[in-house]
């Protein structure tokens, strides 16, 4: 059953999330073949990383998407061939993840912050909407919180908590999780990957994005520390509240809560809760429904 709310939805456990052992359960595959339209392209930051992004599109408007945890850029590639048609789409894959350099630096939010000003920067891009999919939700929040909304034109917040509400229960295990060796952390992320989707997305998908989920296998202390955040779950409540611009909230039932006050509190929030199929990551199992979803969103609200 899909439950549609519309108005106005922290990070709890995300690896918690992901090991809850999710069913694969067959689904419509999308093709993850990137349209020509899409190209892939790189840029190095001010702290001289090089990081990779895909981008494509003919539009005014910039659709600008941020993965989740250890996920690569072509992670959106369903929303990327589909938007391009009538937006410029841009996907981005952060230190350590896809195609861009490893980083064994400190793996600080507000590095992580500048490197999406500094992206959007290079690309000249001045009208946008943002659109985090997990851990990509804090890191949008927190460039908003950075850096202001100016030129931002919507926002699309996928997964995550946001900070309302009663706060998600954690485990001792996800604490513990920074200690894995090489061998449980490779062990850990085929878990990780396939609990995401309830669908059986293509094989040479499941292959990019557990690709992207090892680069950092010989130093799981590093990929652990990219989650660690150093703020109160209100920090992202606040910010959403702070910014006045439409917002869509795409999600799962476990955040229903939050949506439902979301609604409540913000005078341009919409939200939708993703039940029957839909895991996770929820725009590759349920493609064609999101992005039709997202589609009439974006004409209402830019």
């Amino acid at each position: 059953m899909m439950l549609i709310f519309k108005k106005h939805i922290f990070f709890s456990s995300f690896i918690l999330f992901l090991l809850l052992g999710i069913n694969s359960t067959p689904s419509q595959a999308q093709s993850f073949t990137l349209a020509p339209a899409i190209h892939q392209k790189s840029f190095i930051t001010s702290d001289h990383v090089k990081l990779h992004y895909l981008i494509g599109g003919e539009g005014v408007k910039t659709l600008f998407f941020i993965p989740g945890w250890m996920m690569p850029a072509e992670v959106f590639n369903a929303q990327l061939n589909y938007f391009a048609k009538n937006y410029r789409v841009i996907s981005f894959s952060p230190r350590s993840q896809g195609k861009s350099d490893i980083y064994l630096g400190a793996n600080l939010a507000e590095l992580r912050a500048r490197d999406i000003k500094e992206l959007l920067a290079s690309t000249q891009t001045s009208e946008f909407t943002l659109i985090g999919w997990s851990l990509g939700v804090m890191e949008a929040l927190d460039y908003i919180n950075r850096y202001g909304d100016q030129g931002l034109q919507s926002l699309v917040l996928i997964d995550n908590s946001i900070g309302e509400g009663t706060p998600p229960k954690t485990s001792s295990a996800s604490r513990s999780n920074t200690k894995m060796t090489t061998a449980s952390f490779k062990k850990y992320v085929k878990g990780f990957v396939s609990a995401i989707f309830k669908s059986n997305p293509p094989l040479d998908f499941i292959q990019t994005v557990e690709s992207s989920a090892l680069r950092l296998s010989s130093s799981p202390e590093n990929a652990f520390a990219i989650l660690r955040k150093p703020y109160s779950r209100e920090y992202y409540r606040d910010t959403i509240y702070k910014t006045q611009v439409p917002i869509w909230y795409a999600i799962t039932p476990r955040y229903s809560e939050q949506a439902l006050l979301l609604s409540e509190k913000h005078p341009l929030g919409e939200f939708k809760i993703y039940e029957d199929n839909a895991g996770h990551g929820l725009f590759v199992d349920k493609a064609a429904e999101f992005n039709l979803d997202l589609e009439n969103f974006l004409r209402k609200s830019n």
